[in-house]
């Protein structure tokens, strides 16, 4: 537990980190970049930090009372993140058109993203993982029993300097201003290194 760090959270790692715990997250907080000036990174992060190199997978299931537009969490990789141009990617569950979603955000020089339906079955949580793969891409997965769904490959993960350092852990963010806290739930939270 020692070498779990945080960022914008500002309380001491939850009990029964990492097997399952929650992040109490308050609103007005993303982590978001926007042409021509949206710049939010305050979100909570929960993270280990390690080099480019020395990541390999990371793994978490994921589930909240979802109830407002652009409530989220899942697991978030952020490469050289004290440098002013950082990249990063967020994957888990955003809650928009009434309903959760799978989602992945991807930030090279500004964010992109993708939704998905929950997997069938799925109301409130799902399981999330990001591998660094041998042929040097960054692949998410949608875990479903023991097979692994591939949804979403992130391509310029292959031309990251490998002795960068990164962030890999968990995130929850409320962009929107509702006074309620968005309170996210992580299970079995996994972090394989080389």
């Amino acid at each position: 537990m020692s070498s779990f760090k945080s960022i914008n959270y500002g309380k001491p790692l939850p009990e029964n980190f990492p097997s399952h715990f929650e992040i109490d997250c308050p609103p007005d907080t993303d982590i978001w970049e926007k042409p021509p000036s949206t710049h939010s990174f305050n979100g909570p992060i929960i993270y280990r930090p390690v080099s480019v190199s020395a990541f390999n997978s990371a793994k978490v299931t994921i589930s909240a009372d979802w109830k407002h537009k652009y409530d989220q969490g899942g697991l978030c990789l952020v490469i050289n993140p004290n440098e002013k141009h950082r990249q990063w990617v967020k994957t888990g569950i955003e809650y928009l058109e009434n309903r959760p979603n799978v989602s992945t955000v991807a930030t090279d020089r500004w964010s992109d993203w993708s939704l998905r339906p929950m997997p069938v079955g799925s109301d409130t949580g799902v399981t999330i993982e990001i591998a660094s793969e041998d042929d040097g891409s960054l692949w998410v997965y949608v875990v479903e029993a023991d097979k692994r769904v591939p949804i979403r490959e992130v391509t310029w993960w292959a031309d990251v300097n490998k002795a960068a350092d990164c962030w890999i852990g968990v995130f929850a963010a409320k962009p929107t201003k509702e006074q309620e806290n968005l309170v996210v739930r992580f299970d079995d939270l996994r972090i394989e290194t080389k």
